[in-house]
Formats: structure tokens, sequence, C-alpha cells
């Protein structure tokens, strides 16, 4: 589905992108969010389809919270 894509694709972006303005590296997002570094990447990446418990460990991990990532998607 069209839409699925393009929402998957921003939160990967924007998952990133805070990562980066908060300088993390992502072995060390991969630590704070309990997560594998190569989970981390693949999420960032868009090389998986993430799974929710992923995503909320690593917006908390990023002190992002999940409703202000679905409110800048427009959902």
């Amino acid at each position: 589905d069209e839409e699925a894509d393009r929402v998957l694709t921003a939160l990967a972006g924007r998952l990133k992108a805070r990562r980066e303005e908060l300088g993390l590296s992502i072995n060390k997002l991969a630590e704070r969010a309990n997560m594998t570094h190569v989970g981390v990447l693949k999420l960032e990446s868009g090389a998986r389809t993430p799974m929710l418990l992923s995503v909320l460990k690593m917006s908390k991990a990023l002190d992002l919270p999940l409703s202000t990532i679905l409110r800048e998607l427009g959902h």
C-alpha cells in the first residue's frame, strides 16, 4: 500500500534525524533502546517493517513521544 510505504519511510527518517540531532551513534541508541545495532539500522533504513514495540523502544530512548511522531506524520 502506497500510504503505508510513505508513512514507514517518514517514520524511519524521523527516527534517524532525531538520533542525529542528539548526536547518538547507532550503537549508543541500540544500547539505550535495548535493541541490537542491526535492528536500529534496519529500522532507520526502512529495510524492515517495524514492530510497534521496536518503535516504542526507540522513541523512548530518543525522548520523542510516539504521539509526537504520529502527529508529525499526519496521523
